[in-house]
């Protein structure tokens, strides 16, 4: 039963995912109730890497007692996404298999004169997270529960798969799988969701209850000496 729950789990990730290679790799890995070990995962792994390569280092601790590429065939079909083996199972160990390729070296005649090209700018990755920006206003407000921001996320993009919007609400309170990393986000007292940096410090007002006794009782002295200049008149 446990391990049905797990698989639907992890085709829902496959389904919806738009996270990172490593945060997916760290919820793979949570699944399992394995530490999470993704040195070896990095930022241009596809979906079939990061499968091969989690169920790999499953299969060596013995939390995963199927053929490794059989089982993420599986997960694929089951979410309707097709599966390169080619892809899962060789790109994963090119650097090391891969033998350097001779290169021919030709002298030039004339000395050339060397031009430096400039590197191709990285593209920045885009996120699917189409309702990102407009739940950060949500979360500087400060006015929504887990749920509230769930239901008000998907009411404004009632397309999105409501457990992938969970999993996000989940995601943005834990620091280690947060997408927003320069901002904590804290649960308040109400049980309402915001921002760290957007909470305001309460003020406190000590009063000082001599004051008003030491101020009343030179009004009365006040008083009585006025009364005793008018009797003496």
């Amino acid at each position: 039963m446990r391990n049905r729950l797990r698989q639907r789990a992890i085709v829902s990730l496959l389904k919806t995912n738009d996270s990172p290679p490593k945060i997916l790799a760290s919820q793979l890995f949570f699944l399992f109730d394995v530490e999470p070990r993704i040195d070896s995962i990095t930022d241009n792994m596809t979906l079939e890497n990061v499968l091969v390569a989690v169920g790999k280092i499953l299969h060596s601790k013995q939390r995963l007692h199927e053929d490794v590429t059989a089982w993420a065939r599986n997960l694929f079909e089951a979410a309707g996404l097709p599966f390169v083996e080619n892809s899962a199972s060789g790109s994963i160990d090119r650097e090391e298999n891969t033998a350097p390729v001779p290169v021919l070296s030709v002298v030039c005649s004339q000395p050339a004169t060397s031009k430096t090209m400039p590197s191709p700018t990285p593209q920045k990755r885009r996120t699917r997270r189409i309702y990102l920006e407009f739940a950060m206003k949500l979360l500087a407000k400060g006015s929504c529960t887990h749920r509230d921001l769930v239901d008000t996320i998907m009411k404004q993009f009632p397309t999105l798969n409501r457990e992938t919007v969970s999993t996000f609400v989940s995601d943005v309170q834990n620091p280690r799988y947060s997408p927003i990393k320069d901002r904590k986000v804290v649960k308040q007292a109400d049980g309402t969701l915001i921002f760290e940096d957007r909470i305001k410090p309460a003020l406190t007002v000590i009063e000082n209850p001599n004051f008003a006794g030491t101020e009343t009782e030179a009004v009365t002295e006040a008083g009585k000496q006025a009364s005793s200049s008018m009797g003496d008149v």
